[in-house]
Parts: C-alpha cells; structure tokens; sequence
C-alpha cells in the first residue's frame, strides 16, 4: 500500500484572519487596565478615547506613583505641564504621505495619569484631530516621547503644514531614546521601547498587535469601517504611553542613584549622562566601575578617557594623572593600549617637569607603535600615533639643549 498523500501546508492568514486571531472580532487580550475608559465623540471622523490610572496602578515591577513622585518630587502638581505623546501612523518610514491616525497622549490630572487617544476615524477629519491636538498642546510646556524627535514629531509637523495649521510651540522636547540607548543598548543589545517595558519595567506585553502589523491593520479598517479592528491599536497605543511614563520615572530614579538601580546599567553610558547634567563626581564613580569591566583594550581605552575627563571636570586633575600612571603600570603587555598610556604618561612627566620620565614612556610607546606597524602599511591610527610620539622626543631634545 502506498502510504497517504502528506496534508497540504496551511493557506496564509488573510488580514481579516489574523486580527481575529488577535481578538478584534471577540474577546482580546487587554493592555494595562485602567481605573475607567470611556470614548467621547469629538466631531465628525474623529473619536477621543479617555482613560485613567490610579497612583497605585503596579505594571510589572513598577507602580506608577512611584514613577510619578520621581519625576516630581513629593509635588505631583510639578508634571501639570508634561505630556507625553505617541503616535500610530499609516507608515513606519516617515514621509508626508503619512497619516498619523492616532495620537495617543497622557498628562497628570489631580494625581492620577490620564491618556487621551484621539483616532482618525477618517481622513476626512484630520483637521479636527489636529485642532484637538493643537490645544492640548498648547497648555504643555514640555513634551516627552520616544524617538519623537526623528519620527512623530516630524510626522506632526508635517501633518499641520499640509493642513495650513500652525504646529504647536514646544518649550522642551524631552525623546527618552537617547538616555535608554546610553543605560540599556550594550546590556540588552536593543533599546526598543518594548524590550525595556520587559527588562527595565518587568513586564513583558502578551497578546500585543505587532508594530509592524499596525498600518495594515488600518488600511483594512478604511475599507471595512469596522470600528472592532481598531481595539488592539488603541489599546497597544495605550500602553506605549503607560510604558513612557514610567520609563522616564525609571530614567530619573537611575540617574539620581545609579548604584541602587536594581536593574543592569551601561555604566559607561550612565557616566556620560551624568556628566552631561553636572554630576561629575557620580560620574567618576560609574566610570570607574565600567573600567573594572572593560576588558577588550580598544573598549578600556575609550572608558579611561572619559574617567580622566571626569576627573578634570569635578576638580581632580590630580586624580587624573595618577590614573594614567596607574594604568600604565597595570596594563604590561607591548599591545597598542599600551602604547596610548606611555603618551599619555609623557604628557603628564612633561608637564610635571620630569623629562628623563617623559622621554622613557615616549621612547616606549614609539618603540611598541613600530612594531605594532610592522614592515608593511602601519594601521592609521597606529601612524598617527607614531608620527606625535616623534614629535613629542623631538621639543624633549630640544628642551634638553
């Protein structure tokens, strides 16, 4: 007998198919559940749908209020101006052929966080969404986001050109991207705001309509009007705000205490921010402890500089210096580190009028450039490095006249 023809693989899931799968034709897995949520009509093509989080709202390991009181302080009232904003668009290129069809934005009101998500209905009536937008904006005094500045923020601009409307004034424009990618990008190896609502947050989205899915799932919608296929976006968008919020409060709570952060931290990174507010000699402390982990040369090079640039800027140039004689005489081995270190050591010998000093580490570090170079084409770096240290022994000897 000849054994049965194998099954036939399985047809791809059409759109429709695949939304139901998520839930948008019946019961779906929820995004953060907030205290109330309640949809107000707003015009013609345009709904606003409102919700509520209570300050002891918990999402994974963090509980909102505490988010909140580390951004403020004790006084919640300090946030009355901050709003946080995201967008769902038609496009994830950018491009003023995108619609952005749901702006999503949250602010602080009588202690509780609010999100107010205004959906494009049609595109008929994006003038109202962005008439709304305006005079929500108008009363913030600062906006936060997540890689707004490069994506939805242009985005918007774009959109109130296009409408003859005036783009809201912006007094601060705070994008969370860029302190994430300096504390979390070397540690999880992405900095996506999805991964570190899992590993900063701790809590890991289940159920969640895939980014990339979200335009499709729109375009369908303008063709089926059904209203249903648009819940998981809204509520993916809500808890994107959610996750914000409490990222930055996480931001703050890191930077004000790196050493109690409880999460994995990019210590170079922390150290660059740090410096970056004024906090010099914090960041020498989470400079120093990036050193103790930097063991490749080229990454141990980098993090030395920026430890010895710290140093210089809380006052210790001292402490610099004796960085740099530490450092070459812990790290023996004839390799291009080295070779960096010996220079750095004749600068200092040179200034410290210690001249037989300074000629021994330059004739070093020379001496391991030109091996470094070999008889070939010699690495640029490895060049330069050669041709300043020539430089260098050259205003010695003349010194030495």
């Amino acid at each position: 007998m000849c054994p049965p023809d194998p099954a036939p693989p399985p047809a791809p899931l059409s759109l429709r198919e695949r939304l139901r799968h998520l839930g948008a034709a019946g019961p779906r897995p929820r995004g953060p559940a907030p205290v109330r949520e309640r949809p107000v009509s707003s015009g013609d093509g345009l709904e606003v749908v409102q919700a509520s989080f209570a300050p002891a709202h918990r999402h994974g390991r963090c509980v909102l209020g505490d988010a909140l009181r580390s951004l403020c302080g004790a006084d919640p009232s300090d946030l009355s101006g901050t709003v946080w904003l995201d967008t769902e668009t038609t496009g994830l290129a950018g491009g003023t052929g995108t619609y952005a069809f749901l702006v999503g934005l949250a602010y602080v009101e009588e202690e509780r966080l609010v999100t107010e998500q205004l959906l494009l209905r049609r595109l008929s009536g994006e003038a109202q969404l962005l008439t709304a937008l305006a005079q929500r904006l108008g009363r913030a005094r600062r906006l936060v986001t997540f890689n707004g500045r490069r994506f939805d923020w242009p985005i918007l601009e774009a959109r109130f050109v296009l409408a003859r409307q005036s783009p809201a004034v912006l007094n601060v424009h705070t994008d969370l991207i860029h302190p994430a990618r300096r504390l979390w990008h070397r540690v999880f190896g992405t900095h996506r705001l999805s991964a570190l609502e899992a590993e900063v947050l701790g809590a890991p989205r289940r159920g969640d309509v895939p980014g990339w899915e979200i335009p499709m799932i729109y375009v369908e919608y303008l063709r089926s009007t059904d209203r249903a296929a648009l819940d998981p976006i809204v509520d993916h968008n809500r808890s994107d705000l959610l996750a914000l919020v409490l990222l930055h409060g996480e931001v703050a709570r890191v930077l004000r205490a790196p050493q109690a952060a409880g999460v994995p931290l990019d210590w170079e990174g922390t150290g660059v921010l740090l410096g970056r507010e004024g906090a010099h000699a914090s960041s020498v402390e989470c400079f120093e402890r990036a050193a103790r982990e930097a063991l490749d040369p080229g990454d141990r090079w980098r993090v030395l500089r920026r430890l010895t640039r710290a140093h210089r800027a809380a006052g210790e140039p001292e402490a610099a210096r004796a960085r740099w004689e530490a450092e070459a005489r812990g790290w023996p081995r004839p390799d291009r580190l080295r070779a960096h270190l010996l220079e750095e050591v004749a600068k200092i010998r040179t200034a410290r009028g210690d001249l037989m000093g300074a000629v021994a580490a330059a004739e070093e570090a020379l001496s391991i450039a030109s091996v470094l170079g070999g008889g070939g084409v010699a690495p640029p770096g490895v060049s330069r490095l050669a041709e300043r240290l020539r430089a260098r022994l050259a205003r010695l000897a003349e010194r030495y006249r």
